[in-house]
């Protein structure tokens, strides 16, 4: 393997421990404020504040980003990186648009399955 590839692989598994160290700090200091910074379900919130360091290293030393990135919406990204009112209200605007967002379900969740499979035949949701 090259020596780029290893340090691409390096750099990856040191942002994924990061990461995952964030998150269990998150999760332990305010688990329901670190659930919605980090755009956690409880299932996905406890699982990882139940990892081991030996877990964390493990899993940190996949070769893929296991954090994703979520400003995927142009609108959305647009907005945070305007100037609010001279950069006053930029935090809150912030939390805000995030905070939408997270209210969201995503497209094939298992709410938006529910509700379809409640719905009778021919109706749309």
């Amino acid at each position: 393997m090259s020596d780029l590839n290893q340090d691409l692989l390096a750099d990856i598994h040191e942002i994924n421990l990061s990461y995952l160290m964030l998150a269990q700090r998150l999760l332990r200091d305010d688990y329901a404020t670190g659930m919605a910074r980090l755009g956690f379900d409880e299932d996905v919130a406890s699982l990882i504040l139940e990892l081991s360091p030996a877990q964390l290293v493990r899993l940190a030393s996949s070769g893929s980003v296991i954090c994703g990135f979520r400003m995927n919406d142009y609108e959305l990204l647009s907005a945070l990186t305007r100037d609010v009112l001279g950069g006053i209200l930029q935090q809150a605007h912030s939390a805000i648009l995030l905070a939408q967002q997270a209210t969201r379900a995503p497209i094939g969740s298992q709410a938006t399955q529910a509700s379809q499979a409640a719905q009778p035949a021919g109706q749309a949701v």
